[in-house]
């Protein structure tokens, strides 16, 4: 490493800063972990994490802005300018008897011992303010060598926290990483450990993944090792496209990364596993997503059904029946999967909407009941009076229907005159329900 490489910026510039008052007052202090990873390897480094020979309340007494967002763990959180940088004592871990989290965290006062206790030796390394580099466990020829390996014995280290194993996936995926044989070998034997994580951590995961530089190649890891198979809460993946040993070779699922929506991304690979739109649901709930991802995720997996299943002499009438159901966000979000899917023999389907759909939405005069020229008071009252229910929902969304292909006016009066002409097929006029 260079000397200067965190003075790039004005993050780095107030690392240096932080470092260089902890030094002042006699207390050893470094850049650690995900920030050295990738200064090293010239990525942009996101956010800052420092371990110091100081205790927090030291921390505390120095920069009497910073936050005590985690004393039990020696962590403190110092602001400096528009960044905060977590300041974490050097300190060493016992017992895991949850297989997640230490029972026990007593202080050090090297930054050796401190870097011990890390997963992977790319992410076990320091760096101080004068850009001096500790590397303890050779993470930097791991870099060089493109290897991701534990530190020191990888059953230790994923039977301390078992949400390693997944992690060990997203970064050799992420980073292209080789699998150091050893410690895949103890990831794939120590999946039963994934019982004990929270389901919120092993979706973040796999959200970092998804949305990754390659998603393809953290799917295949899954597929080889079955750590899904392994969750809290059984996630209902098929074994045949999901959870295979053997990676089933899948262009779409190969073209992953060029899809820029992340959620597309997730339908993608949700369709290739022949998940609908129920099955992807219960997945979501297991696995802890909002609402909004669940429903996002179960709309465009039906609006990808609905297209699927028209015949091409009716694809523009099956696109916009789709926008209507699903939503234009949908239909837009369902655009972005071309790259997956052009030129694919088995996807040929798609090509009349990715080549028109586009055009088709622009073209739609109507979208939602909302732009509609009458609303349901009109309808009742051509009615007679007749009271409300489902039928009334039906034959307005008929008319948006109608009105969305072009086939009548979203007028007024040319409304009106289509419901009139509906009525009798709803049963109007007999006072009741139809």
């Amino acid at each position: 490493m260079t000397d200067g490489i965190f003075f790039e910026d004005e993050m780095g510039r107030g690392g240096v800063r932080l470092l260089r008052r902890l030094a002042e007052c006699g207390y050893a202090a470094y850049f650690v972990g995900g920030c050295v990873r990738d200064a090293l390897l010239g990525r942009p480094v996101k956010d800052i994490d420092i371990a110091t020979a100081a205790k927090p309340e030291t921390v505390l007494e120095l920069f009497p802005e910073a936050i005590p967002t985690g004393l039990k763990h020696g962590t403190v959180t110092v602001p400096i300018g528009a960044w905060h940088y977590e300041v974490t004592t050097f300190r060493a871990e016992s017992d895991y008897s949850d297989g997640r989290h230490p029972d026990t965290v007593s202080f050090l006062d090297d930054v050796e011992g401190d870097l011990e206790r890390r997963d992977f030796t790319v992410n076990a390394m320091a760096v101080d303010a004068d850009g001096r580099l500790v590397d303890p466990f050779g993470g930097r020829l791991d870099l060089e060598a493109k290897r991701l390996r534990a530190v020191g014995d990888p059953a230790a280290r994923f039977g301390e926290d078992a949400l390693r194993m997944l992690r060990f996936v997203r970064f050799a995926a992420e980073y292209g990483f080789a699998a150091d044989e050893s410690t895949w070998a103890e990831a794939k034997l120590g999946a039963p450990g994934l019982a004990v994580v929270a389901m919120e951590r092993v979706a973040a995961e796999l959200t970092r993944m998804i949305g990754g530089s390659d998603p393809y190649r953290a799917l295949a890891l899954l597929r080889e090792s079955e750590l899904l198979r392994w969750t809290k809460e059984r996630l209902r993946l098929p074994r045949a496209l999901g959870l295979a040993a053997d990676a089933t070779a899948d262009d779409s699922l190969r073209r992953l990364a060029e899809v820029e929506d992340e959620l597309a991304r997730w339908a993608l690979w949700f369709d290739r596993m022949e998940l609908g739109p129920d099955e992807a649901e219960g997945v979501c709930r297991a696995l802890r997503t909002s609402g909004a991802f669940e429903s996002a995720l179960r709309r465009t997996l039906a609006f990808h059904a609905a297209l699927r299943g028209a015949p091409a002499e009716l694809a523009r009438r099956a696109w916009i029946g789709a926008t209507l159901r699903q939503g234009e966000e949908t239909a837009r979000r369902w655009l972005t999967l071309a790259p997956a899917y052009r030129g694919l023999p088995e996807f040929g389907w798609t090509a009349p909407y990715f080549d028109a759909g586009a055009a088709w939405l622009d073209e739609m005069p109507t979208k939602t009941l909302k732009e509609l020229a009458i609303g349901g008071a009109d309808v009742l009252a051509a009615a007679g009076g007749r009271r409300g229910g489902p039928w009334t929902a039906d034959l307005l969304g008929r008319l948006l229907e109608e009105t969305a292909l072009g086939e009548l006016a979203n007028e007024r009066e040319a409304l009106q005159a289509r419901v009139r002409s509906l009525l009798p097929r709803y049963g109007a006029g007999t006072g009741g329900d139809a």
